[in-house]
């Protein structure tokens, strides 16, 4: 590790792997229990073959009604539901976004390295708790599948290239819609029924052809995402003209008036909303993770991790 390296510029691959230690007393949180939290109330079907009875617990937000025990919960005043586990695997598949068009950040963390920090901190409660993990690395100049596995080797394996496709981009830039279509595609023919699906970058460059091939897959998986933003990009502050860079060439942001700030806010806000209404619509849930703050605290407090 370089003596300069700055961890919220870049990922090293050693500090991706501490994260293992300091997630081993927390749980991936469930599926429902995210939905609940993040996509309304839509109500979402459990993905399994099988069901084994596990231990009755005291009743939490997201958990299926139909498995509420009434005998416990008329005897204690209280509700309690049945947990249960599932007879099969359940992998967990990571779709991780590394593309120059998530170098950027205004403050904190580039959201390059806040992808592959959420992608670290979910990865290592799944593994610690017997999952399946594996994934790819989606933006890049290529893209490696790595195979589902119980094992730590595929998981640093997707870290590790990772790192080495966010070390090669050298300047901000557009993302490529096709990358996503080709992972979709992928893990649509790769995934194992009632797999996880996780879905980790910007996500409003998913064009119509990556939206069929998520849709496919929501149906015999259970699908989140997570969004990567900014403030920056959601409210311009009180200036003046403002010269950014996108990749391409510079832009100019009138940040001089309230109704141009108004106009910049609803713009992200309807992008924003439509990207909720297509999850929502598949039964998916969505969380945005900003840069401003510590990934481990957004994703507790979102329900993706639970302890």
């Amino acid at each position: 590790m370089l003596a300069n390296y700055d961890p919220s510029l870049s990922s090293e691959v050693a500090d991706l792997i501490k994260w293992r230690f300091h997630v081993k007393h927390l749980k991936l949180g469930h599926h429902q229990t995210v939905i609940a939290i993040n996509g309304g109330q839509h109500a979402t079907p459990r993905k399994g073959r099988g069901m084994e009875f596990n231990e009755v617990r005291p009743y939490q937000m997201g958990d299926d009604l139909r498995h509420i025990d009434w005998k416990i919960s008329a005897r204690t005043q209280k509700t309690h539901t049945k947990l249960y586990s599932e007879e099969h695997e359940r992998p967990v598949i990571f779709i991780v976004e590394q593309s120059p068009g998530l170098l950027f950040a205004s403050k904190g963390q580039f959201k390059t390295v806040l992808a592959l920090n959420a992608c670290a901190q979910l990865g290592w409660a799944a593994l610690n708790q017997g999952d399946r993990v594996g994934g790819c690395i989606v933006g890049g100049d290529r893209q490696i599948w790595f195979q589902p596995k119980r094992q730590t080797k595929p998981f640093n394996g997707l870290l590790q290239e990772g790192t080495r496709q966010q070390h090669n981009i050298t300047r901000p830039g557009q993302t490529r819609p096709e990358a996503w279509d080709m992972a979709l595609e992928r893990v649509n023919n790769l995934a194992h029924p009632a797999s996880r699906i996780i879905l980790i970058g910007d996500l409003f460059s998913l064009n119509d052809k990556a939206w069929r091939h998520l849709s496919e897959l929501a149906r015999h998986c259970a699908v989140g995402g997570l969004h990567l933003t900014d403030p920056l990009e959601q409210q311009l502050p009180v200036a003046g003209l403002l010269n950014l860079f996108d990749g391409n060439g510079e832009v100019q942001l009138d940040a001089r008036t309230k109704q141009s700030r108004d106009a910049y806010h609803r713009y992200y806000e309807q992008n924003w909303q439509s990207l909720k209404n297509k999850f929502r619509g598949i039964n998916a849930g969505l969380t945005a993770l900003s840069t401003h703050e510590a990934s481990l605290n957004q994703l507790l407090k979102a329900g993706w991790l639970r302890k």
